[in-house]
């Protein structure tokens, strides 16, 4: 049965929360709101390990299932960790739960953090010193990157456009009925599935007229689709990005 060796699990976290700025981060309540504050190495616990037997429990879904809520709902946001792990032994071998709050890590990020881990937790195992990929930026350097950004003249130059695109009219799409609220149950699915010829065309050849990216094309779709439905020439379509633009 494989099992986690917990010293060097142990070994790795130490890495792993001095390596990257954003998983030592805590949220203080001021009078703006809440503040971000970057913990020091020495400040404070960075992360928690806590362990449990499951060997001889005949429910252990249901076990494991309580602990992860239970580890997860006691994150405090303004304490700390924001990190927490649960190490469980069961009847099949251990299984490991890593919990970090989603203010701190997202998608992108988890990709990083498991070959991270997984490197650290290696070269602990076989008593290596520990040798991660080079730090990109601090989380200070980009939060600095962000606010020059913010307050640079290319910015000052764009605001009267985006804030008219705030200001601007907006129908709403037509709907069939006018329900009080939307539910899942009513939602729908469909799948569509391209050929490798047309999904080779809309990587990469479409993009040559207009040197696009894929978001460009697919937001130019949509727009042709509800225009074509609905007659619409203005609609407003929120975007979420992940904070990795190239600014």
């Amino acid at each position: 049965k494989d099992g986690f060796d917990e010293l060097a699990l142990r070994t790795a976290m130490d890495q792993i929360v001095s390596h990257h700025d954003a998983l030592r981060i805590i949220f203080r309540p001021s009078e703006h709101g809440y503040e971000a504050w970057n913990r020091a190495i020495g400040e404070g616990e960075l992360y928690t390990l806590e362990r449990m037997d499951f060997s001889h429990e005949t429910e252990v879904a249901a076990a494991i299932e309580a602990k992860v809520n239970e580890i997860q709902a006691g994150i405090h946001l303004s304490e700390g960790p924001l990190v927490k792990l649960g190490l469980f032994h069961c009847p099949d071998g251990d299984h490991l739960l890593i919990a970090i709050h989603h203010l701190v890590v997202d998608t992108v990020s988890w990709r990083i953090l498991f070959e991270d881990i997984t490197t650290a937790y290696e070269q602990a195992l076989n008593g290596q010193a520990a040798r991660l990929p080079h730090k990109t930026d601090s989380f200070r350097t980009w939060a600095d990157g962000q606010s020059q950004y913010a307050n640079s003249p290319a910015m000052a130059a764009e605001l009267a456009f985006w804030q008219e695109m705030e200001q601007g009219v907006y129908q709403p799409l037509p709907k069939d009925e006018s329900p009080s609220h939307s539910l899942n149950r009513d939602s729908e699915n469909i799948t569509v599935t391209w050929t490798a010829q047309e999904t080779e065309q809309l990587l990469k050849q479409v993009h040559r007229a207009y040197n696009t990216e894929m978001n460009d094309v697919l937001l130019t779709a949509l727009g042709l689709t509800i225009h074509r439905w609905a007659g619409l020439e203005r609609v407003l379509v929120s975007l979420e990005g992940h904070g990795r633009e190239s600014i």
